[in-house]
């Protein structure tokens, strides 16, 4: 029995029908045009892979409130996260109320990524790199300040 192969035919994809489903069985795949494609052909002829869409659904002890927020605001939001837009607004509500959160604003969020740092873990690593670097800086600035009060003191007897 054919399973679904989870990528679209590359075959009718070529005849202008671009959402035509594979179904495999072992290592041949068919389409309902009649494409029956070997796997390592399939994989020279580069087929588009079909992306799962993640449907959110509440968690057990999760309750439906109201709250207040600017219409415009929470229309994008709702357009810019889609199918994150519940996830995301519990997760903030739990930061909240794990502590003193960190929320980065879109323009920060945009000077970090022209930094090219892409997410909160690289965030961790950059602060940490700096606090090792400014301590690094600290060290090499006493050892100077050691060499050149050495070198002064040397210059001066040799006057």
């Amino acid at each position: 029995m054919a399973d679904r192969a989870f990528m679209y035919c590359p075959l009718c994809r070529d005849n202008g029908s671009p959402r035509v489903e594979l179904m495999r069985d072992m290592n041949q795949f068919t389409c309902l045009m009649g494409h029956n494609i070997v796997g390592e052909r399939l994989q020279m002829l580069k087929p588009e892979m079909i992306r799962t869409e993640v449907i959110w659904k509440p968690g057990t002890g999760d309750v439906k409130t109201e709250i207040w927020c600017n219409q415009e605001v929470l229309m994008k939001a709702k357009e810019v996260l889609g199918n994150r837009f519940h996830p995301t607004v519990s997760s903030i509500i739990r930061s909240c109320m794990a502590g003193d959160p960190i929320i980065i604003d879109g323009v920060q969020a945009e000077e970090l990524k022209k930094l090219g740092i892409r997410n909160g873990a690289e965030m961790v690593a950059i602060a940490k790199q700096n606090k090792e670097l400014v301590g690094q800086n600290e060290d090499l600035t006493t050892q100077v300040i050691r060499w050149e009060t050495r070198v002064g003191a040397a210059l001066a007897n040799q006057e």
